[in-house]
C-alpha cells in the first residue's frame, strides 16, 4: 500500500516522517471486513493482540451490560470509530482479555499491525516509540474524556 497524505494525517502517526511510517507499514497488512462482521469479541483471550487502524469505514464498540432492575443483558454502544481512528489498543498494551466487542458498522478496511513486530520497532527506534506512545496516550485521554461526558449526560 502506498503511503498517502491521508494516512500521514492520522493522529496515531502525528510527528512521524514518511520513512518512519514505512516501518509501520512493513509490519502491517490491509484487511477487509463486511458490515456486521465481528472483529474482536468482548472478554476473549488469545494470542491475537494486534492493533487496528481504520483506513475506510466505521466500527462500533460495545459492551454487554445488565439492566439494573431486570438483570437482562443488553449491548451498550460505547463508540463509533471512523477513518483514521484506532482500536485493539487495550489488547496491544496489556495482552489481556478484550474489554469490548468491536464489529464492522459498514464495509471496512483496516491496517492490522502485528503486536510483536510493532514492539520490536518501538524498542529498536526510541524516537518512533516515544511518538507512537505519546499519540496513543492522547487518543486514550480523549476517549476517557468523551466517555465521562457521555456518562455524565446519562445521569
Amino acid at each position: 500500500m502506498a503511503i498517502t497524505e491521508q494516512i500521514m494525517q492520522y493522529k496515531i502517526f502525528e510527528g512521524l516522517s514518511p520513512n518512519e511510517l514505512e516501518k509501520f507499514m512493513a509490519v502491517s497488512q490491509e484487511v477487509s471486513f463486511k458490515s456486521g462482521e465481528v472483529i474482536l469479541e468482548e472478554s476473549s483471550f488469545g494470542a491475537d493482540s494486534d492493533f487496528f487502524i481504520i483506513l475506510q469505514g466505521n466500527v462500533k464498540v460495545e459492551i454487554q451490560a445488565s439492566r439494573s432492575f431486570t438483570g437482562e443483558k443488553a449491548n451498550k454502544r460505547l463508540a463509533v470509530l471512523k477513518d483514521g481512528e484506532v482500536f485493539g489498543e487495550m489488547g496491544l498494551l496489556g495482552s489481556k482479555r478484550r474489554s469490548a466487542r468491536v464489529s464492522a458498522y459498514s464495509d471496512l478496511v483496516v491496517l492490522k499491525v502485528n503486536q510483536q513486530k510493532l514492539f520490536e520497532i518501538l524498542t529498536d527506534t526510541p524516537h518512533i516509540g516515544y511518538l507512537f506512545m505519546r499519540n496513543l496516550a492522547a487518543i486514550l485521554s480523549d476517549r476517557i474524556m468523551d466517555m465521562n461526558f457521555m456518562w455524565r449526560n446519562e445521569i
